[in-house]
This record gives C-alpha cells, structure tokens and sequence, in this order.
C-alpha cells in the first residue's frame, strides 16, 4: 500500500496505531538489515525451532529492541533456544502485550526456569501471558504489575514452578481484568488437601471479569482453589480431573455463586466418550465440561445431585452422545436413574440414538409404583428412531396407568451440535 502513492504512504506511516501496524519478525525475516529501514513500529516476534539452525540470529535481533516489542510467540524451544531467549528477556519490555512461551522440557526439568529478573520484573502493558512446560516462580510477583492482563494461560506446569492454591488465589484478585483463567498441571504430580481451612470463609476473591476457566489436573488443587474466589459472570468452566472423584463440594458452591437471570429451563447434555457437556438455558447460557478418567456419569450424577435446588425448574432434557463406541459405564442402570433424580419438572425427555440403548434399560424397572420415581411429570419422550416395544413398553404401560401418562414422540434431527 505505501508504494500507491506518496500520500498513500505519508498516511499510512503517519497512523501505525490507528492501523495497527506491526511489523512481524520470523526466522525468515532478515531482521538486522529491515528493521532500520521500517519507521519504528512495533514488532512481533515469532520463533519455532523447526526452522533452520543460525536463523535464531534473526528473533534475536528484534528482541534488542525491547521498547518496540509488542508480542512474542516462542513455542517449543530447545534448551539452547530458551536459554538465548532468556537472558534476551531479561529487561524491561515496557509495550509488551502478549507473550507465548513453550519449551520441549517435562515437569522434571530444571533448565527451562525463568529467572527472577525475567521482563524485569514487571509488565504493565501485558493482555496476554502463556506459558507452556515452563517453570516460573517468580511469577505471583509479575502478576501484581500486570493490572491489565485478561488471559492467562500457565499449561503443564513443571514441579519447581508449583503454585500454591493460596498463592494463585491471592494474585488472581489483583487482575480485575482476567477474562479467561486456564491451569493444567501433568498428571504425575498430585496434590492432597491440607485440611478444610477454606470450607467456611465470609468472604472470598472476587474475578469480576472472569467469564471461563479451565482447569487440568488434581480434584484437590480445583477445590482449594475455588473455596478462595467468586467469578459472578462465569459462562464457562471446563475441569479435566486425573484423580479419582469422591466429592466436589467447592466446584458446585463456585457454579452457585454465579450471577444468574434465574433457574435453567433446559439443559441440554452432551457426551463425549470420558467427556461431558453441560449447557444450562437460561442461566446465562453457562456450560460446564467435565472429564474424568473413571465414571463419567456417576460423575456427573452427584454435580446433578448437588445442584439439584436449581434443576427442578427444568422442563427440558436433552442428551447426546459423540462417540462411536460406548465404555462399559455407561450401561449402569442405577446410574442412570441416580442422574435423573433431580429433575423432577421435566415435561420433555430427548435421547439420542446412541444413548438409547443404555438408558431404555433403566427406564424399564420403573413398573408399578415405581413408575414416577424419576421424571415424575414427564409427558413426552422424543427418539430419533421407533423404540421396540419389548423393551420401553412395561415403563409406557405403567406411566399409562398413572396420572401422568407419557407419549413416544419419534423425530428427525439434524446433528448441527449442541447450541441446535
């Protein structure tokens, strides 16, 4: 565009902040001889070991303008690449907004360490901060300068950049602006409760922008955490446990202290193999995902369990299934009566095919008295195909003969997803 015309060009060099301008340095970019001709924009760097040896030379030209610097993406550095680029990174980087950094290393590596005086110690323009398999104590003190950030992103956290529950609460209250909050921590390191300190705290660290989180990792750390903070706004929040799930009483009080419009009317359940997702209609439209490595619905039974003052203004059910191939969990009958339990406004039940064959069994021991246990109002049941009558008819004989009739609506659906 500069070589139109000259007023072209005057325009354009005279508004870089309007329009946004940057000028991105690659290992392909000869950064040594382009950046002098260029007026002063700001630069983005962006490096991968992938590319050719000595090509670093280039990144490492434009990290020595740190007063220019606005986004750095390093991801999966060689340890000869993360050390360069740590001493590179050790002064101030007044006009940094977003920072990605990755290395190779694992949760026992000791070389892919920040040291204290990484950024120097402060970054108060940073919007974004992602760090990948890279240990970084010092970082409860940056967080106290970047007022500003709105993601933060810390991935397979390393053992020697551990985070304490109590510590991450704490900074986390210092960014009012923190609009997405992912932690993941590899599934070797564990961590166990101290004791209950947190059950009955008066108040608690308000994130009044925070509308998702994501979480990877021990139960234990989840719910230390989360006895700590409130999040009104929340729409979603995605836990991934690699332990064993006995209780969750700090996840669901977290989902109750949510500002909502009101109880759900539909909700809406989707799953995925050793995932599940939760959509709540209208509670802000907030969705829950879930994945465990044991029993995903007996899971998701006791969330339903616990949550259950709020579902029973539900007049809608939806459940979907992904996978091609079902575990074994999900033909327990008790389990699936254990997860209907609360719902009991539920006027409307829809099954999708794959589903079907794993919850027809438990609606069939509803005979007799026993018939309005579960779904106590419903009136309709949708399924993509017609059911066989030998295995759904002694549950619609016996609703038939009760006050509260249920009729087979067969549908045709679409698969376009969840939110359809």
């Amino acid at each position: 565009m500069v070589h139109v015309c000259h007023r072209w060009r005057h325009v354009i060099f005279a508004s870089p902040l309007h329009l946004n301008l940057t000028v991105v340095c690659t290992s392909r970019t000869p950064a040594r001889k382009s950046l002098d001709i260029w007026p002063p924009f700001p630069i983005s760097v962006q490096f991968t070991p992938c590319d050719p040896p000595g090509d670093i030379e280039d990144a490492v030209a434009a990290m020595e303008r740190p007063d220019r610097v606005v986004d750095i993406r390093l991801n999966s550095l060689t340890r000869f690449d993360f050390m360069r680029f740590s001493i590179l990174m050790d002064y101030p980087f007044s006009t940094l907004t977003y920072l990605s950094l990755g290395s190779i290393g694992s949760i026992y590596d000791d070389e892919f360490v920040l040291p204290d005086g990484f950024l120097g110690g402060s970054a108060p323009s940073l919007r974004t901060l992602l760090l990948e398999r890279v240990a970084f104590p010092a970082l409860p003190k940056l967080l106290l300068s970047t007022t500003h950030i709105s993601t933060l992103r810390l991935s397979s956290i390393p053992i020697i950049g551990y985070i304490s529950p109590e510590m991450m609460a704490t900074r986390l209250v210092a960014l009012p602006n923190l609009n997405q909050l992912g932690i993941e921590f590899p599934f070797q390191l564990r961590f166990h409760h101290t004791d209950n300190k947190f059950s009955h705290l008066s108040t608690r660290a308000v994130l009044p922008s925070l509308t998702s989180f994501r979480f990877n990792g021990d139960s234990n750390y989840l719910e230390d955490l989360l006895a700590q903070i409130d999040a009104p706004i929340l729409q979603n929040l995605s836990a991934t446990f690699c332990n064993h799930i006995a209780h969750t009483p700090q996840m669901l009080r977290f989902i109750d202290r949510r500002e909502r419009p009101g109880p759900p009317i539909r909700v809406v359940v989707d799953f995925d193999f050793r995932r599940v997702l939760v959509k709540f209609t209208p509670s802000n439209c907030f969705e829950l995902t879930i994945a465990c490595h044991h029993s995903i619905v007996q899971v998701l039974s006791m969330i339903f369990r616990e949550l259950s003052p709020h579902l029973s203004h539900v007049e809608r059910l939806d459940l979907y299934c992904t996978p091609l191939r079902l575990p074994r969990q999900f033909v327990n009958s008790r389990r699936w009566l254990e997860l209907f339990q609360p719902f009991i406004s539920v006027t409307n039940l829809y099954v999708s095919r794959k589903l079907w064959p794993q919850i027809a069994p438990a609606l069939r021991v509803l005979t007799g008295k026993r018939a309005t246990e579960v779904l106590p109002e419903l009136r309709t049941l949708s399924l993509e195909e017609s059911p066989s009558c030998s295995v759904i008819g002694p549950f619609i004989d016996a609703r038939r003969h009760s006050d509260h009739p249920v009729t087979i609506h067969q549908c045709l659906t679409l698969d376009l997803g969840i939110n359809d």
